[in-house]
């Protein structure tokens, strides 16, 4: 059962970029799950690694969107993908050098980050996409 739940209200009206976030709801739900029978720290390793690569293309397709469309809050965008690749870097290398993270503390990151992200954010850009044929 996910812990937290990819709904409407999440819609960025761009159906690639809903997928795209519902995978990532997907991967983060994939850790709480694994928490919930006590194995979180078994698959957290692979968790973060699946982040890593998944959100770097998804973040790569919505700033191309945004590029093409001529998205004037592209930069500000960039920023923060940038700034949550950097968090999610930093947890791999940890979990490289053997050190233990603190699983809550990962969880209610990933979902506090990607939840906000997508409502303020990513929604900022739909009108100006959807305005440019993407949808």
């Amino acid at each position: 059962m996910a812990t937290f739940a990819w709904n409407e209200t999440y819609s960025v009206h761009v159906s690639q970029f809903d997928a795209q976030h519902k995978k990532l709801f997907e991967i983060i739900n994939s850790l709480a799950d694994a928490m919930r029978v006590g194995k979180g720290e078994d698959v957290i390793r692979d968790v973060v690694g699946k982040l890593a690569v998944y959100t770097r293309t998804h973040f790569l397709q919505e700033e191309v969107a945004m590029q093409k469309t001529g998205y004037p809050g592209l930069d500000a965008h960039h920023e923060q993908h940038s700034k949550l690749m950097a968090d999610v870097e930093k947890y791999k290398a940890d979990l490289d050098e053997g050190r233990k993270p603190n699983t809550i503390g990962v969880l209610n990151f990933l979902q506090k980050w990607l939840v906000e992200h997508i409502q303020k954010s990513d929604k900022a850009y739909s009108d100006h996409l959807n305005a440019h044929g993407v949808r």
